[in-house]
């Protein structure tokens, strides 16, 4: 027998209105303080069903349009009403609640105090018992009235008292719960139910959470426990994998560019008589262990070995070796001028390891269980904090359980480039990659400059001498290159012999060094550019040197003068910026949105603020335009290089928003095109930079950095981008702005405002209303100079505030300010609280503050009044770096 339509509507109102009586019931259960430590899992019990007494409300569509048919059913409705009045009235029954369950009753008018009682907050059930609530209040539906109901009226407070009788209450609404969904069972019940679970635990917040639900479930509600397992177990993979990678991981590939076309295909191809090397393709198909790569400086190790983990028939070739099992291949490219771990063998380390346990996630418990440990577990380490990394120990561990029959289910080959550029002992390199290949299912293709000690090492290494096969390479490359340009068919046109001479000279001399290829074909089109005759263009190549340190040199002579002078000030705030170094230990980078504007405009970075775009699509027109002219200006020395996997993110606030183009060159780095140009510049004497126009005196890099870092603090502020940047680069533009002798009164009154007007508005954006307060009268009007005196003080800029004395003599000293002031300017030293807590947005900054003890010296000499407990207090032996650690530390 079936309800009516009208009735039916009526009676699905009914049973909303029951449950919704349950609900609130249910969900005024609170437990007696003296419970604390049992309440988390006796209410995620009541949670659990609280969320399937909801479940099954969205399984019977009991608000929806139309409902479940089976509520139609008037057995089912019958049924249904009954089982909520059964448990209406246990939740009334004040005897069997407090008898048998231990849950004490108080009328609401006569309640414990809120101190003696834990309330219930919902983990599991909030999301649909919300979306509950807000659709049954649209409908405008009343709760249940019982015919046959002497229940009272009279609200009640339901306080769990024993944890043994409040388990007995819980089994009563289990049986609630089990009747519900006997009632609405279908064939797909049970995959409806799995999928509701796993919606449900997603909507956990903590992994705290999810254990908490998952242990309560355990057991009784199996399919909400393994949806909460499951989940926990994904999250703790996911959170081991965050743990071994780390920003930048595989930066130095993917920057580097690709093999030019036809280039490196005898790699596959068996070996020729004329050179010997061991047969590559063969090793890929049938060997094991480690084969080496070897070549010269700027022969395109790395660029080889891209062209390796690039190219398909690598993976064919390797699935030959795999047989039936799959094959992986990864990689690690060490880069002696990235960051710390991007030259280390933990590194190297982690990099393996994220590369294998990606692939195979099973294997995180065995091979990492320190890791898996903390993350699955839980503990002293909360979700969003980095886990301790693998000791050496623990990775030689993790290898050798790699190397164990049946644990790889796939074999692994690791492209690993420039072992000469890791920053230990080659021998540990080394070892490192023995103690990988431990396992016969792992296999590495490794690269390095053929130093003595890598040559010993390798000694009994299948091998190939790149420089020596490449020749051929070179010459296809110089050929291909110099016919594309309109003076080269001229040329030939005139007489090809001798202008396929001179190409073909040009690639012999090369000897397979692409770099200098590269770099003398530059040479070379200068001439074509100049429209010289053959004669000229020979000597053009003859001119060139034969190793690279002097090619490099010979680059910048061929400059004109004013170009030359030009190029060598982009040299020396690119090679400033490398050198120095962040609080990370990290060397920093000059990006392309900060040097374009002076690209473009010189480094008079008097009037930056007028020719420096503020939009990122003006910016990133401008960046387009920098490579070329960075290539021109200083002649092939540094290029623009695409920020693909470094550790700057888009400075776009949507990727909306990002401009269309083929490349995101606003996060482009401006760098040394090789490693050996950046080591020729470092071995550089006075003398040497001088013959090549490199001057000092009249030009400091900091003066330069300061205020670029400025504008890249801007942009980033400005579009809303990561604050992380924001407050990195004003941290930088502060440390050059220290260092900046000769940044002129007016830019840094300019600069030292803007910050001060930017921690105001970043504040203001977080809803505070704080500014900068002097401790000083207020009798005399608070002046530009000391302001910004008042400022770099606080942040103890020695040099800075010294040359702002020396060029702007004509204020009162900083003596005579404070008699005007009626202060101490050994106190705003002193006292950081306040510069501290403005600051406080900017952390990095915090970070990064001197100590006070130059600060006050220089005070003392300037003749301000500095106590001298205080001096002896602050110029106590302490390092920089304690100071820093003190700091982190707090």
């Amino acid at each position: 027998m079936t309800l009516g339509v009208a009735v039916s509507r009526a009676g699905v109102a009914s049973i909303a209105g029951a449950l919704k009586g349950c609900l609130d019931m249910l969900s005024d259960i609170s437990c007696l303080n003296a419970l604390q430590h049992d309440w988390p899992l006796l209410q995620a019990k009541l949670d659990v069903e609280k969320t399937l007494l909801l479940q099954w409300a969205d399984k019977v569509k009991l608000l929806g349009e139309p409902h479940d048919n089976r509520l139609n059913d008037l057995h089912i409705f019958n049924q249904a009403l009954k089982l909520f009045r059964n448990t209406r009235t246990l939740l009334h029954d004040k005897p069997m609640l407090e008898g048998r369950c231990r849950l004490l009753m108080f009328e609401l008018e006569d309640t414990l105090p809120d101190a003696t009682y834990l309330v219930s907050s919902p983990i599991l059930s909030k999301p649909r018992l919300d979306n509950f609530y807000m659709e049954y209040i649209g409908r405008n539906l009343d709760a249940l009235q019982l015919p046959d109901s002497t229940l009272p009226s009279t609200k009640y407070r339901r306080v769990v008292s024993d944890p043994e009788g409040f388990e007995r209450f819980l089994e009563q609404v289990r049986l609630l719960v089990n009747g519900l969904n006997r009632l609405s069972s279908s064939a797909n019940c049970l995959g409806c139910s799995a999928d509701m679970a796993r919606e449900d635990v997603r909507r956990c917040k903590t992994m705290d959470d999810l254990r908490m639900m998952r242990n309560a479930a355990m057991g009784v509600r199996d399919t909400i426990a393994h949806a909460a397992e499951e989940l926990i177990v994904y999250l703790a993979r996911r959170r081991v994998l965050k743990n071994l990678a780390f920003t930048g991981m595989h930066e130095r590939k993917a920057n580097l560019k690709h093999a030019h076309p036809g280039t490196f295909e005898w790699a596959f191809k068996p070996p020729q008589d004329d050179v010997y090397w061991n047969d590559l393709g063969e090793w890929l198909e049938s060997g094991s262990d480690i084969y080496w790569v070897c070549g010269k400086a700027g022969v395109g190790k790395s660029t080889f070995l891209k062209y390796l983990y690039d190219h398909p028939e690598t993976r064919r070739r390797l699935a030959v070796w795999a047989g039936d099992e799959p094959v992986s291949v990864g990689s690690f490219f060490f880069w002696k001028m990235g960051t710390s771990v991007q030259k280390c063998r933990d590194g190297m380390a982690r990099a393996v390891l994220h590369h294998v346990l990606s692939e195979i996630p099973t294997l995180i418990p065995y091979i990492v269980p320190t890791l898996w440990r903390l993350a699955y577990g839980g503990g002293t380490y909360e979700i969003h904090e980095t886990l301790p990394l693998p000791s050496i120990p623990e990775v030689r561990m993790a290898f050798e359980r790699m190397a164990e029959d049946g644990v790889l289910d796939r074999h692994f080959c690791f492209i690993v480039d420039a072992l000469d550029e890791y920053g230990g002992a080659n021998e540990r390199a080394v070892n490192f990659l023995e103690r990988l290949t431990l396992s016969p299912k792992i296999k590495v293709v490794a690269s390095s400059r053929p130093t003595p000690a890598f040559v010993k090492l390798f000694a009994k290494a299948p091998k190939l001498h790149l420089h020596d096969l490449t020749r051929g390479d070179v010459l296809q490359f110089v050929r291909e290159i110099t016919n594309i340009h309109l003076y080269m068919g001229k040329l030939r046109a005139a007489d090809e012999t001798r202008a396929l001479t001179l190409v073909d000279t040009l690639a012999e001399r090369a000897h397979g060094i692409f770099l200098w290829a590269i770099l003398a074909t530059r040479v070379l089109f200068q001439g074509f550019g100049n429209k010289e005759p053959f004669g000229v263009l020979e000597l053009r190549v003859e001119d060139m040197p034969e190793e690279l340190d002097g090619v490099y040199g010979h680059m910048l002579r061929l400059l004109d003068p004013c170009q030359r002078e030009k190029a060598a000030k982009i040299l020396r705030v690119c090679y400033r910026t490398r050198k120095s170094r962040s609080n990370q230990g990290e060397p920093r980078r000059i990006w392309a949105t900060g040097l374009a504007p002076a690209a473009v405009n010189g480094t008079d970075y008097d009037d930056f603020e007028l020719h420096a775009e503020r939009t990122l699509q003006t910016r990133h027109k401008q960046c387009l335009a920098l490579e070329n002219r960075i290539a021109n200006r200083c002649n092939g020395l540094l290029e623009v290089v695409g920020d693909v996997d470094g550790p700057v993110p888009c400075s776009c606030p949507t990727p909306e928003e990002h401009p269309i183009d083929d490349d995101i060159v606003i996060n482009s780095s401006i760098e040394f095109i090789h490693r050996t140009a950046f080591e020729w510049y470092d071995r550089l004497d006075a003398r040497a930079m001088l013959s090549l126009g490199i001057r000092g005196h009249d030009f400091q890099e900091d003066t330069c950095l300061a205020p670029m870092s400025w504008q890249k603090c801007r942009m980033w502020y400005g579009t809303e981008a990561p604050f992380t940047q924001a407050n990195m680069d004003l941290a930088n533009c502060m440390y050059h702005m220290e260092d900046a002798a000769e940044l002129s009164n007016k830019s840094a009154d300019e600069i030292l405002a803007k910050i001060h007007q930017l921690v105001v508005d970043t504040r203001l954006r977080r809803g505070e209303n704080w500014h900068y307060s002097f401790c000083c009268s207020n009798v005399r009007p608070v002046t530009e100079r000391l302001q910004t005196l008042y400022f770099a003080i606080g942040m103890g800029m020695v040099d800075f505030v010294r040359n702002y004395m020396e060029r702007n003599p004509d204020g009162p000293t900083l003596h005579e300010m404070e008699q005007q002031h009626t202060m101490c300017w050994w106190r705003v030293v002193a006292d950081r609280s306040l510069v501290s807590n403005f600051l406080e947005p900017f952390s990095e900054i915090i970070v990064r503050l001197p100590p006070q003890g130059p600060m006050l010296e220089y005070l003392a000499s300037a003749g301000c009044n500095v106590p001298s407990n205080e001096m002896q207090y602050y110029l106590r032996d302490e390092s920089l770096d304690n100071y820093t650690n003190s700091i982190l530390a707090a």
